[in-house]
Formats: C-alpha cells, sequence, structure tokens
C-alpha cells in the first residue's frame, strides 16, 4: 500500500441534512476537518444525498478551508418520497452518479446504495434496542433491520466506547476482532476562557440573569431532563426549607451561600427531539419554573460562553454511546455530575462524580454537596481539565486512517 494514493469515500448525508449540532454532525465534520489536516496524499470524496440546501455550505467550506488536499463532492439533492424510494430499492447505486472510492465510511449507521465491498461502519450507540420505549415503533423496525444487516456486510465497524463495542457484540453477534473501538473528542472550540474573555451580555441574550446548573442535549427521552427538573424542583424546596427553618444562622443573619442557592437557575440547552411533551410538561408543573430555561440550539460561539460561567453541568442521560456534551463541559474546566451508566463512565472516568441517572433525591444531594464546597469544586474543575485532554480529534483521525488502511483490501 506504500507509495499508493486512494479515494477515501465519506457519506456525509447525516451533515448535510441535520447540521453539525447534533452528535453524528459533530462527529462527521470534526473527523473529516483533522483528516484533512492529517492527510494531504488521498483524495477525499465526500458523499451524500440531502433534501434541503440549508446545510450544504458547510461542505463547501471545508473544501475552500482545504485547499491543498484532494477533495471531490459528489452530493445529490432529492426531495424526501424520492428519498424513500431510493433506499426502499436501493437503486440507483451512487456509483452510477459518479461517486468512485476505494473504500467507503458510512459515519452514522446507514449505508447509501452502492456498490462498494470496503464499506467501513460507524455505530455510536445501540439505544434503539436497549431502550425501545425511547423510540417510536416504526424507528426501532427499521433500524433494528438496517443497522444489523450494515453490521453484518461491513468490513470493519467503529464503536465509539468499549460499552458500544460490547452491545454490537451482545445484539449482533458480530467477532468482536471486527469492531475498533475510537473515542471522539470535543471540538477544539470548548476550552476554558479567562475572566476577561467572558462575556456576560450572552447571558443577558438568553434571559440567564443568575447562577445556573447547566446540561445540555436534545430534549428526548433517553437523556432524562425530567429526572434532573426534579432533582432542581427537590433542591430547591430543601433551600427553602432550610432557610424558614434555621431563619438563617445564629447571629441572625441569612446564611449567603443560601441565598445564592435560593436564585439558582437550570438551564438546558438543545433541541427540541422525539417524546419531549413529558420534560416541558415537568417544567410547567414545577413551582420554580421561572428558573428553568429551555435555550433550544444555540450556536457553538454562544454555547461556549454558557459552559463557561455555569456554575455546575449536570448530565443524568440514561444511557449513551459516548456522551459528547461532558465532554466539552469538562473541556471548559466545569465540574461534572453524570449518569454512572454506559459509555459515561468511560468518558468522565473519576474526573466527575457518577451518579444512579433515575435517582432524583441522589442527584440533588451530590449538586448540593458540590455547591457548597469550594474545595471539591476546585478540584473537579482541575480533573475535567486533565481528563479532557485525554480526548482529540487527531488521534480519532489518526486511528480512523489506520483503520482505513488496515482492514479494508483495496
Amino acid at each position: 500500500m506504500t507509495g499508493r494514493i486512494f479515494r477515501i469515500g465519506i457519506d456525509i448525508s447525516t451533515l448535510l441534512n441535520h447540521g453539525p449540532d447534533i452528535g453524528a454532525g459533530r462527529y462527521i465534520i470534526n473527523l473529516i476537518r483533522s483528516l484533512l489536516e492529517i492527510d494531504n496524499k488521498n483524495t477525499y470524496v465526500l458523499t451524500g444525498r440531502y433534501t434541503s440546501a440549508r446545510y450544504l455550505e458547510i461542505a463547501y467550506n471545508l473544501k475552500k478551508d482545504f485547499e491543498n488536499n484532494k477533495i471531490e463532492l459528489k452530493f445529490y439533492r432529492t426531495p424526501q418520497k424520492k428519498l424513500d424510494l431510493w433506499n426502499r430499492l436501493k437503486f440507483p447505486p451512487i456509483e452510477f452518479l459518479g461517486f468512485k472510492a476505494d473504500i467507503l465510511h458510512c459515519p452514522d449507521y446507514l449505508i447509501p446504495p452502492t456498490l462498494n465491498k470496503n464499506i467501513v461502519l460507524t455505530i455510536h450507540d445501540l439505544a434503539f434496542i436497549r431502550f425501545p420505549e425511547f423510540n417510536f415503533d416504526w424507528f426501532i423496525k427499521k433500524y433494528n433491520r438496517e443497522v444489523e444487516k450494515n453490521a453484518q456486510i461491513s468490513r470493519k465497524i467503529i464503536a465509539d466506547s468499549e460499552s458500544t463495542k460490547n452491545d454490537i457484540v451482545n445484539f449482533f453477534k458480530i467477532d468482536p476482532d471486527k469492531i475498533e473501538v475510537v473515542y471522539l473528542a470535543a471540538d477544539n472550540l470548548f476550552k476554558k476562557l479567562l475572566e476577561k474573555e467572558k462575556y456576560k451580555s450572552v447571558l443577558k441574550k438568553y434571559k440567564i440573569d443568575k447562577k445556573y446548573i447547566l446540561s445540555v442535549g436534545t430534549i428526548e427521552p433517553r437523556k432524562n431532563f425530567t429526572t434532573l427538573i426534579k432533582a432542581f424542583n427537590l433542591l430547591k424546596d430543601n433551600i427553602k426549607g432550610k432557610a424558614a427553618r434555621t431563619n438563617g444562622p445564629a447571629d441572625g443573619y441569612p446564611d449567603p451561600q443560601d441565598i445564592q442557592l435560593q436564585n439558582l437557575q437550570l438551564v438546558i440547552v438543545g433541541r427540541t427531539g422525539w417524546k419531549s411533551e413529558a420534560t416541558y410538561k415537568e417544567r410547567e408543573l414545577s413551582p420554580y419554573k421561572e428558573d428553568i430555561l429551555f435555550l433550544g440550539r444555540v450556536p457553538d460561539e454562544d454555547l461556549l460562553q454558557i459552559y463557561n460561567q455555569a456554575e455546575l453541568f449536570v448530565y443524568p442521560s440514561i444511557f449513551e454511546g459516548f456522551g459528547l456534551p461532558p465532554l466539552e463541559a469538562m473541556s471548559c474546566g466545569l465540574p461534572v455530575i453524570a449518569s454512572n451508566c454506559s459509555a459515561l463512565r468511560e468518558v468522565v472516568g473519576d474526573a466527575g462524580i457518577l451518579i444512579p441517572p433515575n435517582n432524583h433525591k441522589e442527584i440533588s444531594k451530590q449538586i448540593l454537596y458540590v455547591l457548597k464546597n469550594e474545595k471539591i469544586i476546585e478540584e473537579l474543575k482541575e480533573k475535567s481539565l486533565y481528563q479532557a485532554k485525554k480526548f482529540n480529534w487527531v488521534k480519532t483521525a489518526q486511528k480512523t486512517l489506520e483503520i482505513y488502511h488496515s482492514y479494508c483490501y483495496f
């Protein structure tokens, strides 16, 4: 293989259809950028089928930003009904439309109609199998069948974590040697800011006017924001109850820490996903609903500011194939409380406090423990930054490139 130039195809349909601010979109854009940074010898053929041109500029910017690299774009716009038919018939293969590559990396579960036999498939998680109650029946049926078939026909599988690898082996009966674990990383944008780099104007823009606990993720059942809201309610109740019982410390003056906690907000950033009604209802039922803010999608530049100015990051997700938000938070030096399940144990490790995701009392207890202990806060901040440095996109790209070369027969 030495000296030969390969044509490496990457299907970026998810990025073209849903943008870069969902997990799979972040994975695709950062992986490609990092591959182009370390490899200017091979030709990269980016392909994708899309229904709207909303995110098309992202791909063209890649070609502009890496003008010294060999990049080809083979995109196909199609109405949704035609796309559904195309997927069902598996015809025509994209090679009939001009796509040509030695290898095809499908970085988000699905494989487009193709004649290529050298397929690398990324499977981020099998949440739709582990927790079918969090998805719609049609989605479960489609993905169960489709992803298992794709896992069987692919030459190599990339899993985001050991947790996901184990699930692929257990549910699909795939040979473990066919699966490589390649960790993701936070976008380089997410970093700890100096005080002079923090802008209160960004918080004001989103009506964040108090100290706040932060969580980030799509509003859907798996992210478990209903439990987080219950934990926040209990936190507020306990502080309010304590103030009523003690009427302040012995000297007659209120405890400044308790005053700050009473004024605390819960800020949740993320787009609305499926089955989100229960989460929004939980907020409406809260006696502290005015202090619970759903910001929706926000630009990454604003998200950087929101991370850096939070008191604490809490991530009670029930299941993750990796878990980018806590890693982004750690990259910004935030103390982190996260679920003690699935891949979060690998990502957060001992850098944060791990909690059972469905125990709102324990989550509330740990939030209070952290916020009332400055020493713990500083220890967790230091651990966060150290842990985050273990993950970087160059390392991800290098290992992915090795997989392209070592496990596919050109």
